[in-house]
């Protein structure tokens, strides 16, 4: 009777555990990808000096260049945390591991990376078409971050994209459901406006522009 009460109980387990399997074949980035991403940056938060270095390269270089791929990538790695976390929730001595929003982006918005150019290339190109949505798809994957550390160079390269692409970065950064109750967004917006206004007059009306735009949207709503 036991036994078959136990084979009973793995067979069950193994269907619910079949069950919160996900297909990700269908999306723009593979699975092998998103778990290489992840590889590395676990290595990099663990290194430093020009090891470090090394390691940051690898990582930057396998994250996606457009914001529908970073998407992709994102809802990949959040959705196989959960899996990982309801396969493994009763096991006595399973600890979870910290959830972090957009670990990745985090990381990128603070990263001195040797090679401007690339690295807000890309970061841009991930930002372009951005609009808010889950978690890990708001604030601009926190590219603001730049605006107010590095003014002057993320300016500099940011001129040189179409008006259109400027405004859409920026629209990333303040699209929300509430933008004129969000005390932490205006105080944001205000500080970035204030930076780049000082070196930089067109960006700073195409940001203007872009956070009326969301006012006025979510008045219309």
């Amino acid at each position: 009777m036991k036994n078959k009460l136990s084979i009973l109980f793995l067979l069950i387990y193994n269907l619910c555990s079949s069950q919160i399997d996900i297909d990700f074949s269908k999306l723009s980035v593979t699975e092998t990808r998103v778990d290489s991403i992840n590889l590395y940056f676990e290595k990099v938060l663990k290194s430093d000096g020009e090891k470090k270095k090394e390691l940051e390269k690898l990582f930057f270089e396998l994250l996606p260049n457009s914001h529908s791929e970073m998407s992709d990538a994102m809802y990949i790695d959040l959705r196989k945390k959960d899996i990982e976390w309801k396969k493994n929730k009763h096991k006595k001595d399973y600890a979870p591991k910290l959830y972090i929003v957009n670990p990745w982006v985090k990381y990128l918005s603070q990263m001195d990376y040797y090679d401007k150019d690339a690295y807000y290339e890309k970061y841009f190109n991930i930002c372009i078409g951005g609009e808010y949505g889950a978690d890990y798809l708001r604030a601009g994957f926190e590219i603001y971050e730049r605006f107010l550390s590095d003014t002057k160079t993320a300016c500099d390269k940011l001129e040189k994209l179409t008006d259109k692409e400027i405004e859409s970065i920026f629209y990333f950064i303040f699209d929300e459901t509430h933008p004129e109750h969000n005390e932490d967004n205006i105080s944001l917006y205000n500080e970035m406006l204030l930076k780049i206004r000082k070196v930089n007059l067109k960006l700073s009306e195409l940001l203007e522009k872009s956070y009326k735009q969301i006012i006025e949207e979510q008045r219309n709503h």
